[in-house]
């Protein structure tokens, strides 16, 4: 028997990386919450991985569930909209002070 046939070829070798393990429950529970600091902060803890692996991971898991992901970009952007509405709120609101003060 030939030396090759005795090894799967490369591309069939299921090469496992960090970023294919699976996240814990309690993770996805915080990515669906929109939580995405406090699931990339369990998943660190739970595999023993640095900040970079961790957050590498929950952004693999991400990508391949697509409809979480465009919520908690849905999320992200309601956020930004809504500091900026306060922002301009406090500055019109200051200079208003501002005016009646002076």
């Amino acid at each position: 028997m030939p030396r090759s046939s005795l090894h799967q070829p490369i591309a069939e070798t299921a090469q496992r990386s960090l970023f294919d393990q699976p996240i814990s429950d309690a993770a996805v529970a915080a990515l669906w919450q929109g939580q995405v600091t406090d699931a990339i902060t369990l998943v660190r803890k739970e595999q023993h991985v640095d900040l970079k692996e961790a957050k590498a991971s929950v952004d693999a898991y991400l990508r391949s569930h697509p409809a979480l992901q465009r919520r908690i970009e849905q999320d992200q952007s309601d956020a930004r909209t809504g500091l900026f509405r306060w922002a301009v709120f406090f500055l019109i609101g200051g200079a208003g002070l501002l005016y009646f003060l002076t």
